[in-house]
């Protein structure tokens, strides 16, 4: 993902191993078939819009993410001057624009993975955090096969007991095969605390550099305090399923 939400930066935290899926295939649709993986919403005068890093698609058919190359179009510059006219009046501006914001931009790759890794951990530097990063791309990682089966055969290849999924995994995860293998599955609990931000109502929906441009770097660890919940434990459930909690619009 590119500068991702806090929220991602909370599991991290949590996590003693991550693999990076680069080598699955990158999205083709447009609008919000794209997910974050190209693209994250920053606040701005004119309401929360979306950074996005073109990529090259024409005679390339379906392409894996970590083959996936930029556009060759001057789409840093583009993002760096929308940033800053987003961010000039916050009071950690300054810093984090040149200590985080510019070095990420920096990175001159024309891979779209060797940026977007790139931009999380230099994020994830910054807030001194030491996990160490993997590809999925570097190494047998069971590329064969699919979704709940790989996952497990990548929990099991390095030990693990726990596995901290992502919220989308309620749409697909099978519990029972993770169950058999001793491995607990949990998802995240979301503390969204809000913090004093520019432009209008407050939205946690937006990449951490909004938390970082807000509060600095010293204060934004204590807005990271999600929990992993074990998926029997979770809230919300449909047929034994855990599902999202939804909140109706006033």
């Amino acid at each position: 993902m590119l500068m991702p939400w806090h929220g991602f930066f909370s599991q991290l935290l949590l996590s003693d191993r991550v693999l990076i899926y680069d080598d699955v295939q990158l999205p083709r649709g447009g609008g919000a078939g794209r997910g974050f993986m190209t693209r994250v919403q920053i606040k701005t005068a004119r309401g929360c819009e979306w950074l996005s890093i073109p990529v090259k698609r024409s005679g390339r058919g379906n392409q894996s993410i970590c083959d996936a190359l930029t556009a060759d179009t001057d789409w840093r510059r583009e993002h760096l001057a929308r940033i800053t006219l987003a961010y000039n009046k916050a009071q950690f501006y300054e810093s984090i624009f040149e200590k985080v914001v510019v070095p990420i931009y920096e990175n001159k790759s024309q891979y779209l993975a060797d940026f977007l890794i790139f931009s999380i951990e230099s994020i994830a530097s910054v807030l001194g955090m030491q996990v160490p990063f993997e590809r999925s791309s570097a190494g047998d990682w069971g590329s064969e096969l699919s979704s709940t089966d790989r996952v497990i055969h990548i929990c099991k290849r390095v030990g693990a007991s726990d596995y901290l999924s992502g919220n989308g995994g309620m749409h697909y995860l099978e519990y029972e095969p993770f169950e058999a293998n001793r491995i607990r599955v949990h998802y995240m609990e979301y503390d969204l605390k809000d913090y004093t931000q520019l432009h209008g109502d407050f939205t946690p929906f937006v990449s951490i550099i909004d938390l970082l441009f807000c509060v600095g770097i010293d204060n934004a660890l204590s807005f990271l305090n999600s929990k992993p919940v074990y998926w029997r434990n979770w809230p919300n459930k449909i047929k034994g399923r855990p599902v999202f909690r939804f909140t109706a619009p006033e």
